[in-house]
C-alpha cells in the first residue's frame, strides 16, 4: 500500500488530488496538511512514498523545500504541483531535488500520468516544458560525449532516480565509488544536475 502526503492549503485541490490518488490505487493511504512545517512533522512520524507539494503554502521556503525533504527522506518521490509558470520554475525545482513539476491547470489525465511517473522512479515535466528544455539544449549543442560502459550504467541508474546508496548496493560497489563516477559523469557532460543530464541524453549529446 502506498502512503502519500498532500501538502496543499486549498481544500478543493486537496480533495481533487485525493480522488485521483484513490482512482490510481484504491488502497492508498493519504495524509493531508496545509503548511510546510506540518509536512515536516508528518514526515518525521511517517514514511511516505510520495509527497505532492504545493509551493505557495504557509511556511513555504521555495526551492529549499525539496532540498530539505530530500536530505532526510531520499527515497520519497516529490511531485511539485504549482500554479507558477512551468517554463520559469520547473528546472529550478527539479535541480533542487523534486522528481517532477506539474501545473495546477493540468488535466486529470496528465496529473495522474505525472503521479504514476514519479511513483515509478521517473522524472516528470509536461511535454511542453520538455520540448523547451530540449530546444535550449539544442541551441547550445556541443560534440557528443562518450562515456565508458560503467559510466553509462551508473548514468542511467541516476536518471531512473536511484540514489548513491541504492546504486552502490545494486552494483556491489562502495558509495564513494559511485560518487566518484557521478562526479566524473557530470564533469564530462558539463552538467550540474541529473535533470540537465536527462535533457542532454534526450538531445543525443551523451553516448
Amino acid at each position: 500500500m502506498n502512503k502519500v502526503l498532500i501538502v496543499e492549503d486549498h481544500v478543493l485541490i486537496r480533495m481533487s488530488l485525493k480522488l485521483m490518488l484513490q482512482e490510481l490505487d484504491k488502497n492508498v493511504s493519504i495524509h493531508e496538511v496545509e503548511g510546510f512545517e506540518e509536512a515536516l512533522r508528518a514526515m518525521g512520524e511517517h514514511q511516505f512514498d510520495l509527497v505532492l507539494l504545493d509551493i505557495n503554502i504557509p511556511g513555504g521556503m521555495g526551492t529549499q523545500m525539496p532540498v530539505l525533504i530530500r536530505e532526510k527522506h531520499p527515497a520519497t518521490a516529490i511531485l511539485v504541483c504549482s500554479s507558477l509558470d512551468e517554463e520559469q520554475h520547473a528546472r529550478r525545482y527539479l535541480q533542487s531535488g523534486a522528481d517532477g513539476y506539474l501545473s495546477k491547470t493540468a488535466s486529470k489525465e496528465e496529473t495522474m500520468a505525472a503521479i504514476s511517473s514519479v511513483m515509478n522512479g521517473n522524472k516528470y515535466v509536461s511535454e511542453h516544458v520538455q520540448s523547451k528544455l530540449l530546444e535550449q539544449a539544442q541551441q547550445g549543442k556541443k560534440a557528443v560525449v562518450r562515456l565508458s560502459a560503467r559510466e553509462r550504467e551508473i548514468m542511467y541508474l541516476l536518471i531512473e532516480g536511484k540514489w548513491t546508496k541504492e546504486i552502490a548496493h545494486m552494483l556491489n560497489i562502495s558509495g564513494s565509488t559511485v560518487s566518484t563516477f557521478k562526479a566524473r559523469i557530470f564533469e564530462k557532460t558539463q552538467v550540474t544536475s541529473v535533470m540537465e543530464l536527462f535533457v542532454k541524453i534526450n538531445a543525443g549529446e551523451v553516448e
